[in-house]
């Protein structure tokens, strides 16, 4: 029985039984349901709004063509993008929330992203930061801009939870579910691997997929069902690995006897960034510039890789008792398993190598002896940009990977508005994506401010010219797969919990060979 029909049945009770008590009612009938549309906006078919024709409420055979017709159904549901017959849907399920629309009022006007991030977890405080700088880039671009049909942004976050199942499971619903078409995230690796193989790459879905913060080597994604449609907002493993390799050699030149230890995590970040600095064609690979021999060893989790007789850790000290270097490819799990090393009673390495996500975990402990030992090897993100947004937004400690967040939404945001079409699909916006990173292409700075910045890539994309990006983070020359090259960093600690940089290693981009040279 549907809601019309039920709501018709009740009125007819309730009026029987009045006229019973009290002679409260005419013996005439009056079936009319409704005078216009809005008297049937509370009533659905399968998810599809009502209008009223012939003063009855009928079914939208074509379904649902606004946000606004949904409204009866509750504040979550949304006008689904591009299913046939367009359906409501809610945009809430157990990992996403309710939308976000701009002014905070339910608009037709709008074309929705979907945002998936840790936002509970070991990664919330990451999730907290980078979410700040999706809102941030959608915020100032609606306040400055438009899509060229006159549309604003509107998004849906989502809480990957720092699972697989939770991000998979998230960007289903987005894509699946809701039919959004651009995706900001996940941010870890595995989580972003899953996605893109599972999602972005599905029959019928084609979402264009932006990683704020992954490393992953996007060679080894399956593009059987997609291709161009993944871009990634940091210089990713095949930049970070070289540059790491290049740092050992600096600092090993002219020592025969400079054994290492390496222990990467057992999954796409360990294996990623192990891939991109061990390149020798030896069983296993190898790092070329550690000048002497090297142990090498995968783990899964703390406890495979430094509890017990058994760990990789305690079994490589067997062999290589007082290494010089110890290499640790992880993520928060590396501060456990450099403490593990200093119980062992094993004289400290000249240098410990760490990666960016192993950084806030390593810098916690506030350990002094660390301080002229460890070296973290990531991308340069601590740019003029950046202090430009901290003023903008007020907040003096936003965290840089809120502006890595930044860039990501804001680069997508710019390739959905120089898409040449009314209906917006993932395809489209990935292949829009080659006019934002020409050289020869108006100068767009995320740093002059969105009432500089915004209208002038605007411009050129309605004058169908290019432009080039320089984000927060840096410039955002996104190479032909769609990973951008630009400058990785040596960071040394403080003591304090905090990082200092001491050198910047520059690549010859598009090529992943550099050179470094001391911070300025």
């Amino acid at each position: 029985m549907s809601s019309v029909f039920s709501h018709l049945l009740v009125r007819f009770s309730v009026c029987g039984a009045l006229g019973v008590i009290a002679g409260a009612c005419s013996a005439t009938l009056d079936f009319t349901e409704c005078y216009d549309d809005a008297d049937c906006a509370s009533f659905f078919d399968d998810d599809k709004p009502m209008y009223c024709a012939g003063s009855v409420c009928q079914t939208r055979e074509k379904g649902c063509d606004a946000n606004s017709q949904c409204a009866g159904l509750g504040e979550a549901f949304i006008c689904a993008t591009s299913s046939a017959p367009r359906k409501c849907a809610s945009t809430t399920s157990d990992e996403c929330g309710a939308p976000i629309y701009p002014g905070g009022e339910v608009s037709d006007d709008v074309a929705f992203i979907g945002v998936m991030l840790p936002k509970t977890g070991a990664d919330a405080e990451l999730g907290e930061a980078m979410e700040k700088g999706v809102l941030a880039a959608v915020e100032e671009f609606n306040a400055s801009g438009e899509l060229p049909n006159g549309d604003k942004i509107a998004l849906v976050v989502c809480d990957t939870k720092g699972e697989v199942a939770s991000a998979t499971s998230a960007a289903r619903h987005l894509g699946d579910t809701l039919t959004i078409p651009v995706l900001i995230g996940p941010v870890d690796d595995l989580e972003f691997t899953a996605v893109v193989d599972q999602v972005t790459f599905a029959q019928g879905v084609n979402a264009f997929t932006m990683g704020p913060m992954v490393t992953a080597d996007m060679t080894e994604l399956d593009t059987t069902t997609g291709s161009g449609l993944v871009f990634q907002a940091m210089a990713g493993a095949k930049y970070q690995g070289p540059a790491l390799g290049a740092r050992i050699g600096a600092d090993f030149t002219g020592d025969p006897t400079a054994d290492a230890v390496l222990l990467l995590s057992e999954d796409a970040y360990g294996y990623g960034l192990y891939n991109a600095v061990a390149t020798e064609d030896t069983s296993p690979k190898q790092i070329p510039q550690v000048p002497g021999s090297q142990f090498i060893a995968s783990y899964r989790g703390l406890d495979d890789a430094a509890k017990g007789a058994k760990g990789k850790l305690d079994t490589a000290l067997k062999t290589f008792p007082a290494p010089p270097m110890l290499i640790l490819l992880g993520r928060s799990e590396v501060a456990e398993i450099i403490k593990h090393y200093k119980s062992t009673g094993a004289p400290l390495p000249q240098k410990i190598y760490v990666p960016k996500r192993a950084m806030p975990a390593v810098a916690a402990l506030k350990d002094p002896e660390l301080v002229d030992i460890v070296v973290a090897i990531a991308p340069e993100l601590d740019t003029p940009q950046l202090a430009k947004l901290r003023t903008r937004l007020g907040e003096s400690d936003l965290a840089p990977e809120a502006a890595l967040a930044y860039d990501a939404t804001m680069a997508s945001l710019f390739g959905m508005a120089a898409v040449k079409a009314d209906i917006i699909v993932g395809l489209r916006v990935a292949d829009a994506f080659k006019k934002l990173s020409d050289k020869a292409g108006a100068a767009i700075d995320f740093g002059t401010g969105p009432k500089m910045f915004v209208p002038a890539a605007l411009t050129a994309f309605q004058s169908n010219k290019t432009v080039d990006l320089v984000g927060i983070t840096g410039a955002l020359d996104f190479d032909t797969r769609g990973e951008v090259c630009s400058p990785i960093a040596a960071y040394k600690l403080d003591g304090k919990g905090g990082w200092t940089k001491t050198a910047v290693y520059t690549p010859a981009c598009p090529d992943a060979s550099g050179t470094w040279a001391p911070a300025p």
